[in-house]
């Protein structure tokens, strides 16, 4: 390893993994999904109108800052007028960061000469992951994350002086990465903590906790800055992605969960329902197309690493590797509901250390005993099979790399550009200024069609939120309430949501089929692993409202239902009003109300033709920030008797609430053939 030393033989592995990561663009030209929804709002501050998605509205729709505001930056300097430079320039940065990152994993393995063939194998797992390469450079902020991972590994094993100011430094950038970056500080560092051995770490525990306190201390000065301009300017330092997401999650999540998942794991890899075996498998093999034995694999190495911290022969960098490793996914198994690809990136990296380790770990136990001869023909077998491991290893990464770069080309061409980018343009040269659009996937649509948009789970709106916590997660019941002037569906979305509303779907009704994108018969010609994953975006429908909006919610703030514009319906004497016909009223809910009344009821008169619904359920819904409370439902209908029909009155204490609070009101017929308001309501009243 005395080469590695040398200035000149560091630029030369600083540039050749910097060609990899780039020969890896270049020949791809893979751009994910998620950069465009982060570069939509980059590009508008480069531009001056905001860090923002919308023009005018101060909404945090992205999650980390670098990946936000280095395309800002590349988008500036590339003079605003062309995307394709700004994100090869911001590749450029992200390969020169993952560079980086190999470059510190190589200098921990100098610092405990881990020998020639076992640093280059450490360095080359590192290189060759195909999920690494893929998000360096396809416009996600891995390359940096990875960058400063090293870095806080470095800090905490090499670094020879001020180790708590570079690993302060190393935590706030973490943290200006992305800001669950917590969890590889936390994790790393009681790693650390439990397993500390002092001759090798140079530090006792209380140096050790000493450190983290200085460290947490600088990571705090150079996080913060950024955590209180965003409370400024969005009002919140929580990222609005992480709001909508936590909006559609429907499971409590405990510590005993946690540790439950972690005891299971060694028997739910097996089943496919941890993030484990994804750590070497390409994006989104769960869909299909690889093969079985990559999969078993994959599954036996992945957990294999993960439990290394409890034995205790490991060195000190091994067993902390492992442990946070462990961690991560037992954080990924619990709590995502799926195992995104772009959060497995940092976790190869500690399971290419945990490996390398392990390896070097044995390779020296061969070479110290290959000096007695009685011992010589073990050592011999031992450095054999960590050869063995490393080449095998190695092949077998860089098959799996090579089609997963095949697949990601195809992907581009098929799906990325080939649909998503074309249904995106397709509706901006058709749709006209203020339409929304509603669909999942959000950012090629979003960014090159340039319309307001309704996606799930409301990741760049924040009228998805409000409707979620209003109607529920039935995408049928969201598009009824936001009435948006377009929605795309891929065809499985269309099959499941159009039985749920009759009205909704087809000819002469709601929304009508306008336009379709289809490169499925192409993509199944091809001769590619992992042709599920391409094919799940290249089908898409387009569909066009037919009929006038019908006001998605009546948002009542600071008013009456008598000064909204909406029609009173005398009921017994009394005025009711009747909501839009999407059945949903919001109505301001003041701060010092402790208890309402609100009458409600059926005018017979209401129904077309006469006819009345079997039954109407009516109900009200306390809606304050994330929290949702139903506070009353009925059911009323026609075949009630007369004692039943005066007016009834909905009265009730209410709960403690912010300035924020809304009562959401809805009278939904059921099982009537359209749509239709036949229930009222009448002016809340509220006692201090």
């Amino acid at each position: 390893m005395e080469h590695a030393h040398k200035p000149g033989f560091r630029f030369a592995l600083f540039g050749a993994v910097m060609l990899v990561a780039l020969g890896w663009a270049w020949s791809t030209n893979h751009v994910w999904e998620d950069y465009y929804i982060t570069f939509r709002s980059s590009k508008n501050l480069a531009t001056g109108h905001g860090l923002v998605f919308n023009e005018g509205d101060r909404l945090h729709t992205f999650t980390s800052p670098l990946g936000v505001l280095l395309p800002a930056a590349a988008s500036y300097l590339t003079g605003n007028d062309s995307d394709t430079a700004a994100i090869w320039l911001f590749r450029v940065w992200s390969a020169a960061a993952f560079a980086g990152a190999v470059l510190l994993v190589l200098a921990l393995a100098r610092r405990y000469q881990y020998g020639a063939w076992v640093a280059a194998a450490l360095a080359a797992f590192v290189v060759l992951d195909g999920k690494s390469l893929d998000f360096t450079t396809n416009g996600m902020e891995t390359g940096f994350l990875l960058l400063f991972i090293a870095y806080t590994l470095w800090a905490m094993f090499v670094c020879p002086g001020r180790r708590w100011l570079h690993l302060g430094l190393a935590w706030g950038a973490l943290m200006w990465t992305r800001p669950d970056s917590f969890l590889y500080i936390g994790l790393l560092a009681a790693g650390v903590f439990f397993f500390n051995d002092p001759v090798r770490s140079g530090l006792t525990r209380g140096q050790w906790f000493k450190l983290f306190i200085q460290a947490g201390l600088v990571c705090t000065l150079i996080y913060l800055p950024w955590l209180e301009w965003a409370w400024w300017y969005y009002g919140t330092p929580v990222p609005h992605t992480i709001t909508a997401k936590g909006g559609v999650s429907t499971e409590a999540r405990t510590v005993l969960g946690v540790l439950g998942t972690l005891v299971k794991l060694p028997v739910t890899v097996w089943r496919g329902s941890t993030s484990l075996e994804a750590t070497f498998m390409p994006s989104y093999f769960q869909i299909g197309g690889w093969p079985v034995v990559a999969v078993v694999v994959a599954r036996a190495l992945a957990v294999i690493l993960a439990f290394q911290w409890v034995v205790p022969f490991w060195r000190l960098e091994v067993r902390v590797a492992a442990f946070a490793y462990c961690g991560l996914h037992v954080y990924l198994t619990y709590y995502p509901f799926f195992p995104f690809p772009w959060y497995l990136p940092g976790t190869t990296l500690l399971a290419a250390v945990t490996l390398g380790g392990m390896l070097a770990q044995v390779w020296a136990v061969g070479e110290r005993n290959s000096a007695e001869p009685s011992r010589a023909r073990r050592a011999q077998w031992l450095k054999i099979g960590v050869l063995t491991i490393a080449i095998a290893g190695l092949g077998a990464e860089s098959w799996l790399t090579w089609q997963m770069r095949r697949e990601m080309q195809m992907e581009q061409i098929y799906s990325a550009t080939g649909t998503r980018r074309k249904v995106g343009e397709w509706l901006k040269a058709h749709a006209q200024p203020g339409d929304t659009v509603f669909m999942e996937p959000l950012g090629h649509i979003g960014y090159f069609s340039g319309l307001k948009t309704y996606d799930f789970p409301g990741l760049s709106s924040r009228e998805m939120t409000d409707a979620v916590r209003a109607v529920g997660t039935n995408w049928a019941y969201l598009i009824d309430y936001l009435s948006p002037e377009w929605i795309v569906f891929r065809p499985q979305e269309y099959e499941r949501v159009r039985p749920t509303i009759p009205w909704l779907f087809g000819e002469g009704k709601s929304y009508q089929l306008v336009k379709e994108f289809n490169n499925l018969p192409a993509i199944l010609q091809l001769d590619v692993h992992g042709r599920g994953y391409i094919a799940f975006d290249a089908h898409m429908l387009v569909f066009h409202r037919q009929v006038p909006s019908r006001n998605r919610s009546a948002t009542l703030v600071k008013s009456t239902l008598a000064r909204a514009g909406l029609k009173p319906v005398e009921l017994k004497g009394q005025p009711l009003y009747r909501p839009p016909v999407n059945r949903a009223l919001t109505v301001k809910l003041p701060e010092n109300a402790s208890r309402v009344w609100i009458t409600y009821g059926i005018p017979e008169s209401d129904a077309p033709g006469g006819r009345m619904p079997d039954t109407v359920e009516f109900t009200v819904d306390l809606s304050d920030g994330p929290r949702k409370e139903r506070l009353f439902t009925r059911k009323m209908g026609p075949q009630l008797d007369q004692t039943e029909r005066r007016v009834p009155v909905f009265t009730a204490q209410l709960p403690r609430h912010s300035d924020q609070a809304v009562l959401i009101l809805t009278a939904a017929p059921r099982h009537y053939p359209q749509p239709v308001s036949v229930g009222c309501w009448g002016e809340p009243e509220y006692v201090p």
